[in-house]
């Protein structure tokens, strides 16, 4: 089975089958939308909140949630996804410095909030999600199926 690995700041896209993966979400979030008729996945791996005026967010959409999400459903559309029919489901977002005690630092939070925001302003459901702590995740989707398994640092993978 053809396996695609989603890199920071990147999006894949499949349809029919396969499995899209990312790993080394900490404070990242992996992002997956699915159209469970068409059998179209897409996925991205969020680094920061949002894009900033003097940033190349053209270049990278997936880098940002304010230009993740939008990218992410275009690509899933171009796929042959129907928009009415996608879903997400999201992992990551650890705190991953706890030990500094600022929540400042928590980029973690930020990541979740700015992408729920988003998935929210584009009307799509969350159905699952896996997110705060403060350990890393490694998130695929199974395209064929649209199964989302995470597996959390020192744990057994789970579904969600």
């Amino acid at each position: 089975m053809n396996e695609v690995f989603v890199n920071m700041g990147q999006i894949g896209v499949m349809s029919k089958n396969g499995i899209l993966t990312t790993v080394g979400l900490g404070s990242c979030v992996g992002v997956v939308l699915y159209d469970a008729y068409s059998k179209v996945g897409a996925m991205a791996h969020v680094f920061l909140a949002e894009s900033r005026k003097d940033s190349n967010g053209a270049l990278t959409p997936g880098k940002y949630a304010d230009t993740a999400i939008p990218a992410l459903i275009e690509c899933a559309v171009k796929a042959g996804a129907d928009r009415n029919r996608l879903t997400a489901k999201i992992a990551g977002g650890a705190h991953l410095f706890s030990n500094f005690g600022s929540n400042s630092l928590n980029v973690g939070s930020k990541n979740i909030k700015a992408v729920i925001e988003q998935l929210e302003k584009a009307n799509i459901p969350i159905i699952s999600q896996d997110t705060a702590g403060n350990r890393g995740r490694k998130m695929r989707l199974f395209v064929e199926t649209g199964i989302v398994e995470v597996t959390t640092i020192g744990q057994e993978s789970k579904e969600i």
